[in-house]
């Protein structure tokens, strides 16, 4: 959180030891009733109890409860984007192809935002509300569609569309939309677990690899 942006300025991060124990139990308890809640329905004063810190505590370093779910926002983001980086990795170093290659990368990602579901639901829904916490959203959605883009496009010449930049940036809007209304992010939460989740990923892939090496 150190690259923090002016959104998080409120955040009075700590510099001691022991404050720093008591800002990560605020932190995890807040994750913690975000994931049983399954949103973020609950008080400072329940925080408090289930972080064991006092509430004069939870306010010395969040100037509000907004404050406080962003923050645990920011860390969720870390840790989902570096899930992400790295399953991107494999991918790029076992794909021999391009098809091979959308299905790795379609694996990958539906893997890892179903691995983090139970937090990224909540914020997804928030962010429907909170524009802070939408743009660090997108901002986190844009890394990692830049990424596979790029990885994408490192196989243009077997890519058949007319315009593979744009062939590549809607496959990945496609893979990333569907596997999010699978798992009930943001407004989607009525259409969650719909389906077969082996299937919506073999299908996924196979589907996208077609497109790409399909001409127009």
């Amino acid at each position: 959180m150190d690259d923090m942006p002016p959104l998080f300025a409120s955040l009075r991060a700590p510099r001691q030891q022991r404050s720093q124990a008591s800002f990560e139990r605020m932190i995890a308890a807040a994750e913690a009733l975000l994931r049983e809640r399954g949103n973020d329905d609950f008080t400072l004063q329940e925080v408090g109890k289930r972080g064991k810190v006092s509430i004069g505590s939870i306010y010395c370093r969040f100037d509000s409860k907004d404050d406080l779910i962003r923050a645990v926002q920011a860390r969720v983001l870390d840790v989902v984007n570096a899930d992400q980086l790295a399953g991107i990795a494999r991918a790029e170093a076992e794909a021999q192809d391009l098809r091979q290659l959308v299905m790795l990368l379609v694996e990958s990602i539906a893997e890892t935002l179903r691995n983090h579901a139970e937090l990224m639901r909540p914020m997804m829904l928030r962010a429907t509300t909170d524009p802070i916490v939408s743009a660090a959203g997108k901002k986190s959605y844009a890394q990692i569609a830049d990424r596979v883009r790029g990885l994408l496009l490192t196989h243009r010449s077997e890519i058949r569309q007319p315009d593979p930049d744009r062939a590549v940036q809607s496959a990945y809007r496609v893979i990333y939309a569907a596997i999010a209304r699978y798992l009930g992010f943001g407004s989607a939460t009525g259409a969650a677990w719909e389906g077969d989740w082996r299937e919506l990923k073999e299908d996924l892939g196979r589907m996208c690899a077609a497109f790409l090496q399909s001409a127009d």
